[in-house]
């Protein structure tokens, strides 16, 4: 900082009073630079619309660091040409502040010459002043139906931001982000700081205290992931112990049955079959026929199917010591209950990767895992209880492309008839030592009466050895008109009689007829009983009926019989085949096919999915059984109208919905986590979200964790903040694939309100 000093007497230069001006001004430029410092910034402006077209910029100041510009009078600004021509458009553009040095001149006397005598006083016009002045420039943004603001340099200063339309200007916004704050408005909002100081330090300290507190008590408070976990097993268990179906902050599905998905909603494109697969984008269903029924290596008795065979008889009584009439007692009515042969399910292709949540079935229950896997065409399954070796008989395995399911008791109460009988009852239980396939039971006849036909049941027995009406294996029937006194053979379906069992044979008739029979015990095998109001009575100790028990003898151990073809236009992925029947210890119901355009004949069985024989989608496959065996049993399948194939072919994509799922109170913060299994991340992707009624609402963050023992299975824990609270949610899940012949499939999935 300078001044200029002038002595007594001094003449003075005109560059001394220059200086004193120089002096001055830099003076008032450090103070603005270094003790207000406010960079592109204005002071004192407002902006009025003074028409349509124009606008009015009051006198102010424009600030530049050290520098500062002055306007001393408003000033209009003519904004014709910025205006939109298209109706629908608007625009909005930016008032700027640019600064500039302007030199003044006056008219002043200036002395011709330094001599008095001889100098002549003339005028001319000379650099009076400098002024630093204001420029203003106005910036245009683009014109839209949706205007957005021009972007200002940070080197600039706006004064305000003009929206302007077809008809002119339509709205005025000052530029308050480079208004110069004055020293009064900085002290009134340092004050209202100040007033609050002292009540802070105060909070402040109490709130170190409760953090001292809180960090204390942090090692007795489970980890979040701890309690998600918590969560996320109590889900599972109250499955298992069926709690009510009451609101919960928490839900959890293994994605074995519909109950909490909805299928019928406008999103969904999905199946649910143990886990939440893809939905097919075609399929066909058909019966699974044989080429040729008359085959001779095959051999049907009803609808059910074995390889030829020849009859032999395996178990026998033909004492013939004495006679029973078997219609000599009142006339009893019965309603019997025939059990059904269980059923198989195979389904093959490269997308059948084992779903771990099997274990989910004995929760919902064994009934549940019949209703979904061996229904056909929705039929309904009678609820019993069917166990074997102390649990549920349901036997199955599933690798990486075949799935087997089949139930380990031959007959199963699922599919019952009822079968109405009328007449006198008698029975005769037989123990059968080794397994066999009966085929026909032979009774020999001591006296035929007038009428009557004589309905014959094979029939298990209670663990007391009594026949039981509720379990009928097998029916055949011997016509009066054909009956004759001695030998009479009654065809039975090809039944199952499983070794170390006690069954029964029974006789229901109306007719006079007699029975020979053994005395004195000579038969150990059995029992003979007779029944009264449809409950068998004592039975005998001494007498038996005489009877010859007739089983199949197979002529091959190995039979391969030709099906009629798998088909499905462009292409299938997947082979499900469900069907009656059973697989003896021992014995084995192969399957083989051939797709169009190869010569190799393929099983059905597991090994590496990229080399299935499905991958090339072929629309056309052949299919073969191979029955195999001994020559005492075979397998047996049923091909009736409840033995189907159905081909399908994958979607590329996969989205699936619950219900809503209600909390029981409102949140704005949600938690999903979904087990995916069978993940390549070179061919699929996966995309967890929600939805809040109609809403899809995406993750905010998502962590995917690789399951170390298993790279192909993974979960998707997912955080979600909702716009508003809500009381309920559903899960959404999707996924794709760029190539139908490898899918991912959702295992599990678990939601929960925070």
């Amino acid at each position: 900082m300078q001044r200029t000093l002038l002595s007594d007497a001094e003449i003075a230069d005109h560059a001394d009073f220059n200086a004193i001006g120089e002096q001055a001004q830099a003076a008032t430029d450090g103070v603005w630079l270094d003790a207000i410092g406010y960079p592109a910034h204005w002071a004192a402006f407002t902006v009025s619309q003074k028409s349509a077209q124009e606008i009015t910029v009051s006198a102010g100041r424009y600030v530049a660091g050290k520098i500062v510009y002055a306007q001393d009078a408003p000033t209009d600004v003519n904004l014709q040409l910025n205006i939109p021509v298209a109706a629908s458009d608007q625009r909005w553009v930016a008032v700027l502040l640019r600064g500039k040095e302007v030199e003044e001149t006056a008219t002043r006397p200036f002395e011709t010459s330094e001599d008095p005598e001889t100098s002549v006083v003339v005028n001319r016009t000379t650099p009076k002043t400098i002024r630093r002045v204001v420029e203003l420039i106005v910036q245009p943004g683009e014109a839209n139906p949706v205007p957005v603001k021009p972007v200002v340099d940070t080197t600039d200063a706006c004064i305000a931001y003009v929206l302007l339309t077809s008809s002119g200007i339509e709205a005025i916004e000052p530029g308050n982000g480079s208004r110069v704050k004055t020293l009064f408005e900085v002290e009134r909002r340092v004050a209202s700081l100040e007033v609050d100081l002292d009540g802070l330090f105060m909070r402040t300290e109490t709130i170190e205290t409760q953090i001292v507190n809180i960090k204390a008590a942090l090692t007795e408070i489970p980890r979040p992931v701890i309690i998600r976990q918590m969560q996320r097993d109590i889900g599972a268990a109250r499955l298992k112990v069926d709690l009510p179906d009451e609101a919960r902050a928490y839900v959890f599905d293994n994605g074995l049955v519909l109950d909490r998905w909805e299928t019928t909603h406008i999103d969904w494109l999905a199946r649910i079959e143990e886990g939440v697969r893809f939905g097919f984008a075609a399929e066909a269903q058909a019966r699974l026929e044989v080429q040729a029924e008359d085959d001779p290596k095959i051999y049907f008795r009803g609808r059910r199917m074995v390889p030829a065979f020849d009859e032999v008889t395996r178990i026998a009584n033909t004492a013939l010591d004495g006679t029973l009439n078997i219609s000599q007692l009142e006339h009893t009515e019965i309603t019997a209950v025939r059990k059904e042969a269980s059923r198989v399910r195979i389904t093959y292709g490269p997308t059948q990767w084992a779903c771990e949540n099997q274990a989910g079935w004995s929760a919902l229950g064994g009934d549940a895992r019949v209703g979904q896997i061996f229904n056909i065409n929705g039929e309904d399954f009678e609820i019993v209880d069917i166990r074997a070796n102390g649990g549920p008989g349901h036997q199955q395995y599933g690798v990486r492309q075949l799935r087997y399911e089949s139930y380990n008791e031959v007959y199963w109460e699922y599919v019952t008839e009822q079968i109405g009988l009328n007449g006198s009852i008698y029975g005769q239980t037989f123990l059968v030592a080794q397994p066999m396939q009966a085929t026909s039971l032979d009774l020999s006849f001591a006296r035929v009466g007038d009428d009557g036909d004589v309905h014959v049941l094979i029939v298990e027995t209670t663990t007391g050895g009594v026949p039981r009406f509720d379990a009928v294996l097998a029916k055949g029937i011997l016509k009066h008109a054909d009956l004759k006194v001695g030998w009479n053979k009654v065809e039975l379906p090809i039944t199952l009689l499983e070794s170390g069992k006690r069954y029964a044979f029974v006789t229901v008739t109306t007719g006079a007829h007699a029975l020979h029979s053994s005395g004195s015990n000579k038969y150990t095998g059995g029992t003979q009983f007779l029944t009264t109001d449809g409950a068998f009575a004592q039975g005998s100790t001494e007498t038996d009926i005489c009877f010859r028990l007739n089983a199949a003898r197979y002529r091959s151990p190995r039979t391969v019989i030709p099906m009629r073809a798998l088909n499905l236009a462009d292409g299938m992925t997947q082979i499900d085949m469900l069907f009656a029947g059973w697989v003896p210890g021992g014995c084995q119901l192969g399957w083989e096919i051939r797709p169009s355009g190869s010569n190799v004949w393929t099983e059905l069985d597991d090994g590496d999915p990229a080399t299935n024989p499905l991958v090339g989608l072929p629309a056309s496959v052949e299919l073969r059984m191979v029955m195999m065996g001994t020559t005492d049993l075979q397998p047996m399948i049923q091909l009736d109208d409840k033995a189907i194939s159905r081909v399908a072919r994958n979607r590329n994509s996969m989205r699936a919905v619950t219900k809503s799922l209600a909390f029981g109170f409102a949140t704005t913060h949600v938690q999903t986590q979904y087990t995916l299994d069978s993940f390549d991340p070179d061919r699929h992707t996966f995309t967890p979200a929600i939805m809040v009624g109609n809403t899809v609402v995406n993750p905010d963050s998502t962590e995917v964790t690789i399951d170390p023992q298993v790279p192909t299975r993974r979960t998707y824990l997912s955080n979600y903040t909702l716009g508003a609270a809500a009381n309920a949610a559903r899960m959404r899940p999707s996924a794709t694939t760029n190539n139908v012949a490898s899918v991912p499939f959702v295992q599990d999935a678990f939601i929960a309100a925070l």
